[in-house]
C-alpha cells in the first residue's frame, strides 16, 4: 500500500531522521519518518548562523525530532517535460512535505541501533572526508566512495551531465566490481578459503550498499554479486544473464516503483547489452579493443534512454568514457580508498598523495568545464516517445546481432537506418506545421516561447529571474536559483530548440530579464530587442555587454516596428512618444496574429502605458492578453479591458508570491467582462498549440 496514514490538519510530526542531512545556505532538508511509519520531506528555515552547528555536526540518521510547521503535497509538474516532484516523492512513499523555522523543531538523542546504525556510519565518513580531503576533492570523494553527490560543486556536475559521464559519479556495477575483487582478492591473500571469503562478502557487501546509499545501480550490482558469491560458496554455475534477471526480479518484488527510475532503467539496460555482447567482447585479443567496444555498446544502447529523459547528447561522450572510465577505475577509485583508509589511521599518512589527486582532477574538471561551455558538440534533440525509445533499442539490437553472424552487407544497411531514426527528432521539426506560444512558468516572473511552423521562427519573451535581497555569507544557497537555466532553458530543449532567433526584452526588470544570461550560454541567439528608452539598470546593461560578447545583433525598437513570418504578424505598440512615469511603463508591447487570432504581450505594462496605447490604437482588439505586472492592481485596467474585449488573459505569476499577484481586484475586472482566466500560479506552464485549424490549450499541472 503507498497510502498515507496523515492528513494536512497536522500540524506537528514526532519522528527519526532516516537518512543524511543536506545543507544548503540557510536551508536544510532530511528525510523524517514519523512513529507512525510515514515520511515526510522536511525542510528547516534557519535564522542565525549558530544554528549551523547542530546540524552540521549533531543532526544524523536516528536524531529524534519534533517539527511544528506547515504540512503540503508536493508540488507537481509545474512545467512541461519537467520533474513531477510529486509522482518523484510518491515513487518512495513520500506524501508530504513540512517547512518549518528552526524555532519550531526540537531534536535530542539519536538512536543507536538497528539499520540505522549504518547510515550513521555513512554520515560519519561523509564527514570525515569534509575535515581530511581538500576541499577540491571532497565532492567527487563523496560521491565515488559513498554516494553523496549532494557536494559536488554545481558547475563541475554540470559538466559530468552534460559530457554524458554523470555515471561515473553513481556507484554501479564498475565500483561494486572494483571494491567487491579487492576486498575477495585480499581475504583469499590472507589465507582465507574462498568458500569462507564468500560468505564474509554475504556480510560485507548489503553493507556496503547502504553505506553507499542505497541507489538502484549499487542494489543491482550488490544483488548480482551476492548471487555470484552464492554459486562460488556452494559450487554451482551461474549464467551472467540469469543472474541479472534474478536481480531485476529481486529488486521489483522489493519495490515495484523502481521500474520508473532513471537510474535503474540505465543500469539494467547497460548491463544486458554488455552480458549479451560477451561473445564478441571474446573475439577481440586486444583490451584496448575490448575496452573500445564496451564504450561503444554502452553508448548505443544508453542513448535512447539518455535523449527520452534530458532531450540532448554529448557528441564527446564516446571519447570522453573511453579515455576517463579507466582513469576513474584503475587509479581514482582505488587511490581514493587507499587515502580515506590511510586518513582513518593518521590524516598525514595521505596529505601529500591527496593533493597530488586533488591537482590532478582539478585539471581534468577543468578541461570537462572548458569542453561543456565549447559551442560544438551536444546536439539537442528535443522530447521523444517511448515508441522511439524502444524502436530505436530494438534495431541496436539487431545492428550488434548483425555484427556478430558478420552480414556486413545488412549491418551497413542497419547503421542506416539507426542514424536516421536517431536524427528523426530533430529533423521532424522542420515539417512540423503547429504554431505554439508557451507561458513557462518561471514563478515570479515572465516567460514566453513562440514557435512558428517548421521552425521558420523561434522567439523568446523575458526569461525571468529570481529577484534577491541582500544576505549573510553563510545564508548563501551553493547554486543560486534562476528560472533561466532551471525552468526555461530545459523547456527549450524539451522542445528540441538548437537556436533562438529572436529575443524580446520586455524591459530592464530583473524579474523578467534575470534568466536570459543562462540562456545566452546554452543557445545562440540571432537578435535581441530592447524598448527604445534609457537604459538605467546595471542588469540590463550587464545584459547588453553579455550579448554583444556572444555576437548577438541588438536592435531598440519602439512603436511602428514590425515583421512577419509567412502568415504569422508582428507589430511593435510601445513604447511610444509619451512620457514613461516608470520602468514599467516603458515595455514593449507587442501585437501578434499567430494562427488565426490576436495576442497581445504586454510586459509589465501599468496603467499609464495601457492609456497610451489605447489612444495611439482606439481600434485596438485582442483575443489572448498577457496580463500586464503579473496582475498588480495598477495593470489591466477595466479601460484597457473594456477596449480589448480578450477572450482570455493570461497571468504570469509565483505560487503564493509576497505581492499577493494576482490582485483581486484585476481578478474581479477579468470576472466581470467575462474572460477566462489562466495562470501559471494556479495551472503551472500554460501551452497554446495551433494545428488541423484550431487551438488547443494545455496546462502542465492536471487538476486533481
Amino acid at each position: 500500500m503507498n497510502e498515507s496514514v496523515i492528513t494536512d490538519e497536522t500540524k506537528r510530526i514526532e519522528g527519526t531522521i532516516m537518512d543524511v542531512v543536506s545543507i544548503d545556505g540557510s536551508q536544510v532538508s532530511f528525510l523524517l519518518r514519523s512513529y507512525e511509519g510515514e515520511k515526510i520531506q522536511s525542510f528547516v528555515k534557519l535564522s542565525n548562523e549558530e544554528d549551523l552547528a547542530f546540524w552540521r555536526d549533531d543532526a544524523k540518521p536516528g536524531t529524534r525530532c519534533i517539527i511544528e510547521g506547515e504540512l503540503r503535497v508536493p508540488s507537481g509538474q509545474r512545467n512541461f517535460s519537467a520533474l513531477n516532484y510529486e509522482r518523484y516523492l510518491y515513487e518512495q512513499r513520500i506524501h508530504w512535505t513540512m517547512a518549518a523555522d528552526y524555532e519550531n523543531v526540537v531534536c535530542d538523542h539519536t538512536d543507536r541501533y538497528h539499520s540505522l546504525i549504518i547510515k550513521q556510519w555513512r554520515h560519519y565518513a561523509i564527514q570525515h572526508i569534509e575535515e581530511h580531503f581538500p576541499s577540491e576533492i571532497q565532492g567527487i570523494a563523496s560521491a565515488l566512495l559513498f554516494g553523496d553527490r549532494s557536494k559536488v560543486e554545481y558547475e563541475i556536475l554540470q559538466a559530468y551531465q552534460q559530457l554524458g559521464l554523470v555515471h561515473l559519479l553513481a556507484i554501479s556495477g564498475l565500483h561494486i566490481g572494483i571494491v567487491s575483487g579487492i576486498v575477495y582478492f585480499l581475504f583469499i591473500r590472507f589465507g582465507v578459503t574462498r568458500e569462507r571469503a564468500a560468505e564474509m562478502m554475504f556480510i560485507l557487501l548489503p553493507l556496503y550498499a547502504v553505506l553507499a546509499g542505497g541507489a538502484p545501480s549499487v542494489i543491482r550490482a550488490v544483488c548480482m554479486s551476492l548471487i555470484v558469491f552464492l554459486a562460488v560458496r556452494f559450487r554451482f554455475h551461474v549464467h551472467p544473464l540469469h543472474t541479472l534477471s534474478a536481480a531485476y526480479i529481486l529488486m521489483l518484488c522489493f519495490n515495484p516503483y523502481y521500474i520508473f527510475h532513471v537510474g535503474f532503467q540505465l543500469s539494467f539496460m547497460l548491463t544486458l547489452s554488455i552480458i549479451t555482447s560477451i561473445s564478441i567482447l571474446r573475439s577481440f585479443q586486444s583490451k584496448t579493443k575490448q575496452s573500445l567496444y564496451v564504450a561503444i555498446v554502452t553508448q548505443v544502447f544508453s542513448f535512447p534512454l539518455i535523449i527520452y529523459y534530458f532531450h540532448s547528447y554529448s557528441l564527446w561522450s564516446l571519447f570522453l568514457n573511453i579515455v576517463y572510465v579507466p582513469i576513474i577505475s584503475i587509479i581514482v577509485l582505488p587511490a581514493m580508498w587507499v587515502l580515506f583508509l590511510l586518513t582513518l589511521v593518521h590524516p598525514d599518512f595521505a596529505y601529500v598523495w591527496l593533493h597530488l589527486l586533488s591537482r590532478g582532477l582539478e585539471g581534468i574538471h577543468h578541461f570537462f568545464i572548458w569542453v561543456q561551455g565549447s559551442v560544438y558538440g551536444t546536439t539537442v534533440f528535443g522530447e521523444v516517445s517511448v515508441t522511439w525509445v524502444i524502436v530505436t533499442t530494438a534495431i541496436a539490437v539487431v545492428l550488434f546481432y548483425l555484427y556478430e553472424i558478420r552480414k556486413h552487407v545488412q549491418l551497413y544497411v542497419g547503421i542506416g537506418v539507426f542514424l536516421l531514426l536517431a536524427a528523426y527528432p530533430i529533423y521532424m521539426k522542420a515539417f512540423d506545421s503547429s504554431v505554439t506560444v508557451t507561458f513557462i512558468n518561471v514563478g515570479q516572473g515572465d516567460s514566453i516561447l513562440i514557435e512558428l511552423p517548421r521552425r521558420e521562427g523561434i522567439y523568446l519573451i523575458d526569461a525571468g529571474g529570481h529577484i534577491s535581497f541582500p544576505q549573510e555569507e553563510w545564508q548563501e544557497r551553493e547554486v543560486p536559483s534562476d528560472p533561466g537555466r532551471q525552468n526555461v532553458i530545459p523547456y527549450l530543449k524539451a522542445r528540441g530548440i538548437q537556436k533562438i532567433d529572436k529575443v524580446i526584452v520586455s524591459h530592464g526588470d530583473y524579474d523578467h530579464i534575470g534568466g536570459l544570461f543562462a540562456v545566452l550560454d546554452e543557445f545562440p541567439v540571432d537578435k535581441m530587442y530592447f524598448p527604445d528608452v534609457d537604459i538605467s539598470e546595471d542588469a540590463e546593461r550587464s545584459l547588453i555587454t553579455e550579448a554583444l560578447e556572444k555576437g548577438v545583433e541588438l536592435q531598440l525598437i519602439s512603436d511602428g516596428y514590425t515583421w512577419e513570418s509567412r502568415k504569422a504578424k508582428f507589430r511593435v505598440l510601445h513604447p511610444g512618444d509619451g512620457p514613461m512615469p516608470n520602468r514599467n511603463d516603458a515595455s514593449i508591447v507587442l501585437d501578434a496574429y499567430l494562427g488565426g487570432m490576436r495576442w497581445l504581450f504586454t510586459g509589465d505594462l501599468e496603467e499609464d502605458g495601457e492609456k497610451q496605447v489605447i489612444e495611439r490604437y482606439p481600434n485596438l482588439k485582442t483575443d489572448i492578453l498577457k496580463a500586464g505586472h503579473h496582475g498588480s492592481r495598477t495593470s489591466t485596467t477595466a479601460v484597457f479591458l473594456e477596449q480589448l474585449n480578450p477572450t482570455v488573459a493570461v497571468i504570469s505569476a509565483g505560487v503564493n508570491n509576497r505581492f499577493q499577484h494576482p490582485h483581486d481586484e484585476v481578478v474581479e475586472r477579468l470576472n466581470k467582462e467575462d474572460v477566462r482566466i489562466v495562470g501559471t500560479y494556479e495551472h503551472g506552464a500554460i501551452r497554446f498549440t495551433y494545428k488541423n485549424n484550431s487551438w488547443y490549450v494545455e496546462t502542465s499541472l492536471v487538476e486533481r
